[in-house]
């Protein structure tokens, strides 16, 4: 059996950055997609539809490129023209699940450049967009004909359709649409994606995590009895269901994984918009919250046996989306507090029918504000009750990081995992969630233990002078130097 691990670039960065510099602030990197470096016959999707034959690397003189030659045609077979004379192009490429670096999100990219050269004058004005999130952003300056033009873009500039800020939603993985609507005939060498965002003591925190101390929660499926037909001619599937909260589905089940893996997995049979629920609780270990998750992973394999929803029969053999978590405060229904299912630097997976592995980490999720209804209290701390001896309640809404907090103070939790969306026949195992105290916790827990010694030591760990200002332990005790 091949696994394939797929590591975390920023993670590996930052874990290196913190052994060099304690202090740093801020983490840079570059995403590039470099067309050069893909194979000929290598498509993008049109902005709407699938694999578009005229939108795909070629080999030119200058090595490979990636050509835009689009016609659209006529009721008569035809080529319809422009306003200029040109074949019509009315779509731009599109370029599908495109994931940003592990930690990072949408509001994190400093710069968009893009290597571009028109054939032709009406390959003007050139726009990127994300679909179903932002309208065009034209590039401004001037752009000659037949040579390679550099074009940036400003990504704060973006809008959407109600002229509302893209920030709203910070996603890490997206459809990025690029082109000249109207226009045909265009190369494009390369895109790049200038990153760059604070460090958070979040981040340290699980860059500095140690398996070998951490506290961990796993779902092990080989401890779950297989799934089968229940007594009542039901299915009996009570571990997994969708993200709605129904179970007892014949469409996501416990069995034996594929080809010669014979431990117990969840073979998720489903093809639609959900992911997987697992119906257990994540129960926080004892002296823990949910402050303290540093990392959730698991292991995926995606077949290419195409998914069928048995509740109403639609079945897709197309390829899956990006792997995710989701996490849920109560069973079966409650709030999302990780953006739309998708957590930072996980892509759709390279290949078919190979087991991958996955990791989360919660400083990358995306936190959502809440409204609700919650029940009004007495003087006693009990619901109020109206004459008809209902709760009296009231509107309540929690910003982001209300949400944030109140999540942070969870000692018990429930999770969903799998694709999203999910076409194809999957297999999930070694559900695993570690848990450890920050960087800060334990240096001062670490140094309170020696006591009386006169030392004066930072909040890392590290002996300090008198001239240090900040916080400071000595004998067991925190101060402010000032």
């Amino acid at each position: 059996m091949n696994f394939h691990y797929l590591k975390s670039l920023s993670v590996v960065a930052l874990a290196g950055m913190f052994a060099a510099n304690a202090y740093a602030e801020t983490l840079s990197e570059e995403l590039v997609i470099d067309f050069t470096q893909k194979e000929v016959g290598f498509k993008l999707n049109s902005f709407w539809g699938g694999p578009n034959d005229n939108m795909a690397v070629v080999e030119t003189e200058e090595g490979n490129l990636l050509f835009i030659n689009g016609v659209t045609v006529g009721e008569d077979g035809t080529p319809a023209v422009n306003e200029a004379g040109f074949p019509s192009w009315s779509t731009m490429a599109r370029y599908e699940n495109l994931a940003l670096p592990a930690g990072f999100n949408f509001s994190n990219i400093q710069m968009i450049e893009l290597e571009y050269k028109p054939t032709q004058a009406d390959n003007v004005p050139f726009a990127i967009q994300l679909r179903n999130a932002t309208d065009p952003l034209y590039f401004e300056g001037d752009i000659v004909v037949n040579e390679w033009n550099t074009l940036v873009f400003d990504p704060t500039a973006f809008t959407t359709g109600e002229g509302t800020d893209v920030y709203a939603g910070t996603p890490s993985i997206f459809d990025f649409c690029m082109g000249a609507n109207g226009s045909t005939n265009y190369y494009i060498k390369s895109i790049t994606f200038y990153l760059e965002k604070e460090v958070t003591q979040r981040e340290k925190d699980e860059a500095a995590l140690d398996k070998s101390k951490a506290a961990l929660v796993e779902f092990n499926f080989d401890n779950w009895e297989v799934s089968g037909e229940g007594e009542d001619g039901g299915y009996f599937s009570p571990y997994l269901g969708s993200n709605g909260g129904g179970i007892n589905r014949p469409d996501m089940i416990i069995d034996k994984g594929p080809d010669d893996y014979n431990n117990n997995c969840a073979h998720i049979i489903y093809s639609g918009w959900t992911c997987i629920f697992i119906t257990e609780p994540v129960i926080v270990p004892e002296g823990y919250t949910a402050d303290d998750l540093r990392l959730v992973e698991y292991d995926i394999y995606e077949t290419d046996i195409p998914g069928e929803d048995y509740t109403n029969g639609n079945s897709s053999g197309a390829r899956n989306g990006s792997p995710l978590i989701r996490i849920k405060d109560v069973y079966p229904w409650g709030w999302h507090p990780v953006g739309d299912g998708t957590a930072a630097g996980n892509a759709p997976l390279a290949s078919v029918n190979e087991w991958y592995h996955v990791e989360f980490r919660p400083s990358a999720f995306e936190w959502k504000e809440r409204d609700f209804k919650e029940n009004v209290l007495d003087e006693n701390g009990e619901p109020l009750l109206d004459d008809n001896g209902e709760n009296v309640q009231k509107d309540t809404h929690w910003d982001v990081e209300q949400v944030q907090q109140e999540f942070n103070k969870f000692t018990s939790f429930y999770i969903s995992i799998g694709f999203f969306p999910c076409n194809a026949q999957t297999y999930v195992d070694n559900v695993k969630l570690w848990f450890q105290k920050g960087l800060e916790d334990n240096a001062v827990e670490g140094i309170q233990a020696v006591k009386g010694n006169g030392i004066m030591y930072n909040i890392y760990g590290q002996p300090v002078n008198d001239n240090y200002r900040g916080i400071v332990i000595k004998d067991g005790k925190k101060y402010i130097k000032k």
